[in-house]
């Protein structure tokens, strides 16, 4: 998944991330914050040498939009017309 190392920001141990050791974190917010604005999720893993987080890359919530529906050409009262 990941090819380069990560450095720890504490103690500076460098590591190469495996699947396995990778976790969904979420970055702590204020009362407010949870209330008005979406959680800021990102993959993290723990340091093996002090226990650190060390955070990798951003996850940005997935965008689902509704399949487009087609549209006649026809107008409403076109269709009022034929069914008189």
């Amino acid at each position: 998944m990941f090819t380069k190392k990560k450095t720890c920001g504490v103690c500076g141990y460098r590591v190469t991330p495996t699947k396995e050791e990778i976790y969904v974190a979420e970055e702590p917010r204020g009362f407010m914050d949870a209330l008005t604005k979406p959680p800021m999720r990102f993959s993290a893993m723990d340091c093996p040498r002090c226990g650190c987080q060390i955070a990798l890359a951003v996850r940005f919530p997935r965008v689902d939009l509704p399949p487009i529906t087609e549209r006649d050409d026809a107008d409403e009262s076109e269709v009022a017309e034929d069914e008189d």
